[in-house]
């Protein structure tokens, strides 16, 4: 008998070669027209033309193709052996046309059927989320016990097919829970862990498998192991055997093949659970990804709060020192924030510099001293080496000061000056000084610019204050005649000065109505 030949020794570039055309256009043209017939082969044995344009728009392939270039679209396929047409012989011929007419019946071959089922699973598959089912040992017992309870002559031997089948969905859904529990490991240890997204996501599926993994391991592993055993001494050879003469399989040859697969499949589920398998190794994995789960956080935190900009670390230990109430509780935080690196230190004191203080500090107890001097030059930064005295930014920062606050008092004064208790005519606001006077006439100029016809209001925001000014035309006139006309006059306009927070407020209160 001819041995079984395997999957990757019958892979053919010629099934693949419509996927991989450099041409994007025609690449997109004939892999919609495959989805738009694999859809249809769920409908139906075949479909005509109308049918195939019909459901290639429905798959989201929505280019313009004429009934030629997708007679030419599935002429190319046929001869990829991908499509095969099926053709009505008993059509009547009219004329010239009705000898095409007959082949326009079209379906997806075996070959085609399976080609694009690989590659929808192969897209789809790349593109999923990490998944972590529960109850995944149940399942795989389940399927285990099935297949021995179709075996018994009683229940009859035509579902154990199906069983069979089901043995290796359960060994993908392994595979997929194996390789996305290590995927998450491998981005905490290698990936970027400042990543807000990248950390959630592994770090949630590497706790969903810390909760699951005692649960299955004390319930399912051990019911999973039983089933295993009670199929050992059934026989795997012996159970596969049996459900071949179920299988549809004609042929002697496909009949040995199909055996030796099933075989190699439960040997495969069962090397999942042994002693030293898989599943063993994953729940071990489980116990060491607590310590991988705490450096990355540790990482995270390090490259958050302290690597992460050196200079926000120095401005934090100025500030420090800065709130320190004394020289000797400065000299402590200096000393417990470099005793460590004492080389940092060791720099040659210039002849003519004050040294200000020097003494020596004990951050913690070892065999280091290190001698702190606070000095009134900067050491480092600068490419020739020679010291700059720090520069004194006392004055600037007290003129900056005095400047926020006289802005701040000024904003408050044009708000208490300009708010209004509703609507009011121009002539409420006659008294004004000349910078508030100004200010207000800025802001109605630009609401009377952006007046909306059909409202027949502007906004207008005042520069150097936190006030809103609505203006609209009064009653004596229709907004929207007035405004067609130009007849909107300073005599009729109707003001209404609002602060920010009071506008705000009305907006919320207008959104829940």
């Amino acid at each position: 008998m001819e041995q079984p030949r395997l999957w990757w020794q019958s892979v053919y570039p010629s099934d693949w070669a419509v996927f991989s055309l450099s041409d994007d256009l025609s690449r997109e043209r004939y892999t919609a027209l495959l989805a738009a017939l694999e859809e249809l082969s769920t409908r139906g044995p075949m479909a005509n033309l109308e049918e195939v344009a019909s459901r290639l728009r429905s798959v989201g392939f929505h280019d313009p193709l004429s009934e030629q270039d997708l007679r030419n679209a599935l002429d190319r396929l046929k001869d990829d052996g991908l499509v095969e047409p099926f053709r009505d012989y008993t059509a009547p011929v009219r004329d010239y046309q009705g000898l095409v007419v007959r082949q326009e019946a079209w379906a997806l071959t075996r070959r085609g059927r399976n080609v694009v089922a690989a590659v929808r699973a192969a897209v789809v598959d790349a593109r999923r989320a990490l998944q972590l089912p529960s109850r995944l040992l149940d399942s795989v017992a389940a399927t285990i016990s099935g297949i021995i309870a179709h075996f018994r002559p009683e229940e009859g031997h035509g579902l154990l097919p199906m069983d069979l089948d089901d043995v290796r969905t359960r060994i993908d859904e392994l595979q997929r829970v194996t390789a996305d529990f290590y995927t998450a490991l491998a981005r905490l240890v290698q990936a970027d862990v400042t990543d807000d997204t990248l950390f959630g996501e592994n770090r949630d599926r590497i706790i969903e498998a810390l909760r699951q993994f005692p649960r299955e391991y004390e319930r399912g592993l051990a019911r999973v192991e039983h089933q295993l055993e009670n199929l050992r001494k059934v026989g795997h050879r012996h159970v596969v055997e049996t459900a071949v003469a179920h299988a549809g399989l004609i042929d002697a040859r496909d009949q040995q093949h199909w055996i030796e697969e099933r075989v190699r499949r439960l040997s495969d589920l069962e090397a999942w659970f042994a002693t030293d398998g898989t599943v063993q190794q994953l729940i071990s994995s489980a116990s060491g990804a607590v310590y991988t789960l705490l450096v990355a956080i540790d990482r995270r935190y390090s490259a958050r709060r302290r690597g992460s900009d050196l200079g926000a670390d120095f401005h934090a230990l100025a500030q420090s020192l800065h709130q320190q109430t004394g020289d000797e509780d400065a000299r402590r935080v200096h000393a417990a924030a470099f005793g460590d690196w004492p080389a940092w230190h060791a720099v040659v004191p210039l002849a003519e510099e004050d040294v200000a203080h020097g003494t020596e500090a004990a951050a913690k107890p070892d065999r280091h001293r290190i001698e702190v001097t606070l000095r009134e030059h900067e050491r480092q930064g600068r490419a020739s080496g020679r010291p700059r005295r720090v520069p004194d930014i006392t004055v600037q920062r007290d003129a900056a000061l005095a400047q926020a606050r006289a802005e701040a008092e000024r904003r408050r004064r044009l708000t208490a000056l300009l708010v209004t208790p509703g609507e009011v005519a121009l002539g409420h606001f006659d008294g004004l000084d000349a910078e508030a006077a100004d200010a207000l006439f800025r802001a109605v100029e630009t609401a009377l610019a952006r007046v909306d016809p059909a409202t027949g209001v502007g906004v207008g925001r005042v520069d150097g204050a936190d006030v809103l000014v609505e203006v609209r035309h009064g009653a004596a006139c229709t907004a929207r005649a007035e405004l067609a006309e130009g007849a909107l006059t300073t005599r009729d306009l109707r003001i209404r000065v609002l602060s920010t927070e009071s506008a705000q407020a009305e907006d919320t209160v207008r959104d829940i109505a």
